[in-house]
């Protein structure tokens, strides 16, 4: 980005001016020629505030170190570094100024000061901070000024490159009910399949018998070769595959309560996703609505986290065409739902899927009506999910 600069005079410049003035009009007036050294000696810090201000910010350049990303109401730091390029003289008493924007109507920006900078070295400062909303924002360009030494003239100088942060949604806690709930879903299908991994013998290898091991996991030709009991060690079955299915759906004339209601249904499918991700040994689908619906899946997985994370950050909540949008993410991604996984519909209302007509249409085929029988639709949270209270520390 070109940098653009900017000279001007201070409040106290121009209070200064208007003495300086003043002493030059009784000097001219009066004819007094006191009054006239006295205004050139006034006149000398002015001159020099303009040829110091002009050439301070000369071979300055700035990068700024940031997070990838944090969630809503976490703390953030974001490293600035200043570096002169001048081999000879030092910059004094910079004042760097950023922008973090959203929108227009969330905005805010921050002033770092850097005392001393040699030449050719660079200093660092760090400015911390919180962002409670979730969503894309805007960093720079930055603005450096000066106004060494004397205060009278400010020069600015506009520089750096455009660049963003994500914000992702805030996260909050799991009750024990969403636990219980997931055992009893999970319990049957986590029989079928230990049953099916012992009864086609996956295993990766032995080891030494513990109290409490069956009998029947005893492998006898090894422990005669070991001399010892030895057990076989079955791979770990996987957990039930889970499809989270989030209907982001507001009124048009919506009130506080309605967007506070989507960012909640936000925050528990961030949780519900980050939750299974530190668990693993799943496969996981995530699909929210808008006017373009977008699904992420697979094995639950840092990557899998990553991915999830920054599609949450930036769903928009819909309005009254909501059944439209939900409609669209139904059908790009109810073919790509694992048969034996757990749907779960999350909704900051409560959808109809049997009583629309057009929803009604998918269900087509027997396939996908036994996809629509195991959709369990979420709008009452609380059950569920809590919400850590807000943070209330300044934000940028």
């Amino acid at each position: 980005m070109s940098k653009q600069r900017k000279i001007r005079l201070t409040w106290e410049g121009w209070f200064y001016l208007v003495v300086l003035c003043f002493i030059l009009c009784g000097a001219i007036l009066r004819e007094v020629n006191l009054l006239f050294v006295l205004a050139g000696m006034l006149a000398g810090p002015l001159v020099l505030s303009l040829r110091s201000v002009s050439i301070a910010l000369r071979g300055i350049e700035i990068e700024r170190t940031k997070p990838q990303g944090v969630c809503a109401g976490d703390p953030l730091m974001i490293d600035l570094q200043l570096k002169n390029t001048r081999n000879r003289v030092g910059s004094f008493a910079m004042a760097v100024e950023e922008r973090i924007e959203l929108d227009e109507d969330n905005s805010d920006s921050h002033v770092v000061y850097f005392p001393y900078v040699p030449a050719g070295q660079s200093r660092k400062q760090v400015y911390r901070g919180r962002l409670n909303r979730r969503g894309r924002y805007r960093l720079g360009p930055f603005r450096v000024a000066t106004q060494f030494p004397f205060g009278l003239m400010r020069r600015t100088v506009t520089m750096g490159r455009m660049d963003s942060i994500l914000i992702y949604p805030r996260l909050g806690r799991l009750t024990r009910r969403w636990q219980e709930r997931q055992c009893e879903s999970f319990e049957g299908s986590q029989r079928q399949r230990q049953r099916y991994h012992r009864a086609e013998g996956e295993y990766y290898g032995v080891r030494e018998w513990r109290d409490g091991d069956s009998r029947r996991s005893i492998h006898w030709r090894s422990s005669a070769r070991a001399g010892r009991l030895v057990v076989r060690q079955f791979e770990q079955p996987h957990s039930r595959d889970l499809a989270l299915l989030v209907d982001l759906w507001k009124p048009r004339a919506a009130v506080e309560d309605d967007v506070a209601k989507v960012e909640e249904v936000v925050s528990f499918a961030a949780t519900v996703v980050a939750e299974a991700c530190r668990q693993g040994n799943t496969n996981l689908l995530l699909a929210t609505t808008g006017k373009t619906p977008r699904c992420v899946s697979g094995p639950a997985s840092v990557v899998l986290l990553q991915d999830a994370m920054e599609q949450l950050a930036v769903a928009d909540a819909d309005d009254d065409e909501g059944d439209d949008y939900l409609y669209t993410m139904l059908e790009q991604v109810v073919d790509e739902i694992d048969p034996a996984a757990e749907i779960v519909l999350l909704s900051a209302r409560r959808p109809n899927l049997a009583g629309d007509s057009r929803l009604a249409g998918l269900w087509s085929t027997a396939a996908r009506r036994a996809v629509f029988r195991r959709i369990r639709v979420i709008d009452d949270l609380s059950e569920y999910f809590q919400l850590e209270e807000t943070v209330t520390d300044r934000e940028f």
